[in-house]
Parts: C-alpha cells; structure tokens; sequence
C-alpha cells in the first residue's frame, strides 16, 4: 500500500508500515476524525485486512455513536494473509490463517453503518465513489485475491532475507 499511496500534507496519513499492528485501521481513523475542528467535519478514509479489521470491529459502534465521517475499506481474503505471506515465504506453507466467511456488508448494517462489497474490479469506481458520498459511516468489504503474492515477493525480497 505505502508504495502506491502518496500525501502531501502533514499530519494527513497514520501508517503502522508493515508492523502487523493489527486492528489498528478503524480507530486509527475514528481518533482522526474526532480530533478535526469541528469534530467528524471531514472524511476519514482507512484500510485494513479483513483479519485486522476483526480485531477491533466491534468499535464501529463507537464510529457510529459519535457521528463519525468515515469510510473503512477491508481487503477480504478470508485469512491472515500477511502471516500467510511471511510463512509461505519462510517454510513453504501456512498454518492456522483461514478465517470463517463475515458478512461484512451485514455486519455493518447491524452496527447502523452502510456497507458496500466489491466482488469484481468493473466494480471499485462505482462502489467506491457511493461509499465515499456516505455522510457517517461506511464498510467496503473488497473481495481480494492474494493467490500471486508469493511469486511478487521473489520480485521485492531475495531469498536469502526471507
């Protein structure tokens, strides 16, 4: 992500750069938009794993409590993929990283948020520009697909630093 995402402006972007901070994203973004003058004045736009976003979602009901401006997006593989990345990588397979199927377009409903899913690239522009519109608070649950990632980190990382 931080490769392709650019900002200009100070104080504009809260990144764990790679740490595995997980579940950070939706109060990382709930905090931004609390703190602006006049409190949830502007959009707070974040991203997470589908697995991150567990961690915490429970907090969407505090994003919806105080009126939050925010539309979260989460990359949904049904797994801990970064762990399955880094374990691939290291042993040549993955353990324990499958996640059971959420609904999260559902389960944003049931918190009072609207939720949104992309299950197919034709899709984003459209989905995305809807969801960003959303005055309050918003879930975009973006179907991904990370079956390649293995063969993008020979390109990134040598092997001997795996």
């Amino acid at each position: 992500m931080m490769r392709y995402f650019y900002t200009y402006r100070p104080h504009h972007l809260l990144c764990s750069n790679g740490q595995q901070t997980l579940g950070v994203g939706l109060p990382w973004a709930i905090a931004a938009n609390l703190v602006q003058e006049p409190p949830c004045s502007r959009k707070v736009v974040s991203i997470s794993g589908d697995g991150g976003f567990m961690f915490t979602s429970q907090e969407l009901a505090t994003a919806v409590q105080q009126g939050c401006n925010i539309t979260h997006f989460i990359w949904n593989d049904s797994a801990y993929n970064m762990v399955e990345f880094q374990e691939e990588a290291k042993y040549g397979r993955s353990s324990g990283i499958r996640l059971g199927g959420v609904d999260f377009v559902k389960f944003a409903d049931a918190f009072g948020a609207k939720g949104f899913r992309v299950s197919n690239a034709a899709e984003l522009e459209s989905v995305m520009e809807t969801a960003l519109a959303v005055e309050g608070v918003a879930i975009v649950d973006v179907q991904i697909d990370y079956s390649r990632s293995i063969e993008l980190i020979s390109h990134i990382i040598p092997k001997d630093f795996r």
